[in-house]
């Protein structure tokens, strides 16, 4: 039992290290992938963002690297953002949890894509407001892929997976049914929401990329979640929003008109979606028995 004891332990150690090295080559991708003629493998060496001198292995160590550096460039001694080991200890978080759930199975590696994408996605559209075609797409058709290779019921529901295994259909087909509903629920929600604000206030309200994104938060977590992710991302963004308005940050809004200071629903969605990731389940069977229904 200790042997065994130990062993889990290191693997989790191992999952966390692995993640956080993840997380490292995460923000190379944040940093390069939105910006034109730069590549996310050329050069290999990561560079100072300031004074764009090559980073040594020995200071590209994640999170440990930043912290004996207390937050600094070697070279330029220019402070380096707290996102970098941000981000590196949001991926070795996710992989260690989502390790705790699935185990070493296709769903943790498919799903740790996901979350991982996500969270680029986020980091990209708080810098620059803008989603990249080139994270969501590839994600999107993975979703695809892993709801026929490891069906779920999550991603149809209970009931219309009950329903239509007794006629007969095989559980791939169910869940790339509920995938497929998911994708384009999401993408139709978000868009027909953004064209009755574009008709009412004669302006954009959200950026092109938010529906194709949570078209691929649909793809992976089914159809239901479509709603719920959108309540929790308006709630969080309603709530960050106050925040900076009471903060100072941006200015209150005149009677009777929006505010034109430009927030990025893409970090909402993201985040809605780990977090239905992770506790929807939950939530879902709480209240099929709170309302006395079958699950």
């Amino acid at each position: 039992m200790f042997l065994t004891g130990a062993a889990d332990v290191a693997m989790c150690v191992a999952v966390f290290v692995l993640g956080m090295a993840v997380g490292s080559f995460l923000n190379v991708v944040i940093y390069r992938l939105p910006r034109d003629g730069m590549s996310i493998v050329r050069p290999l060496r990561s560079f100072c963002p300031n004074c764009l001198v090559p980073i040594a292995w020995y200071d590209n160590i994640p999170i440990l690297s930043w912290l004996l550096l207390r937050g600094r460039c070697r070279s330029c001694h220019k402070p380096i953002h707290f996102r970098y080991p941000l981000v590196e200890l949001i991926c070795a978080l996710l992989a260690l949890s989502l390790y705790s759930i699935y185990g070493i199975s296709f769903r943790l590696f498919f799903l740790y894509y996901f979350t991982i994408c996500l969270v680029a996605i986020a980091f990209i559209d708080l810098d620059l407001m803008v989603i990249p075609d080139q994270l969501n797409l590839p994600t999107m058709f993975l979703g695809l892929l892993l709801s026929i290779i490891s069906p779920d019921v999550q991603l149809s529901g209970f009931l219309l997976w009950d329903k239509w295994s007794l006629m007969g259909w095989p559980p791939y087909l169910i869940s790339l049914f509920g995938s497929i509903m998911g994708g384009l629920l999401g993408f139709f929600a978000l868009f027909f929401l953004s064209w009755i604000y574009l008709k009412w206030r004669k302006r954009k309200g959200m950026g092109d990329g938010d529906p194709l994104l949570l078209a691929t938060i649909g793809v992976f977590l089914g159809w239901r979640a479509i709603f719920p992710v959108i309540m929790i991302a308006t709630i969080l963004a309603l709530a960050v929003i106050v925040f900076l308005i009471f903060s100072g940050r941006i200015p209150q809004a005149r009677k009777g008109e929006g505010s034109l200071t430009p927030i990025p629903f893409g970090p909402f969605l993201s985040l809605a979606a780990i977090l239905w990731l992770f506790y929807g389940e939950a939530v879902t069977n709480w209240y099929y028995n709170f309302m006395g229904l079958a699950s």
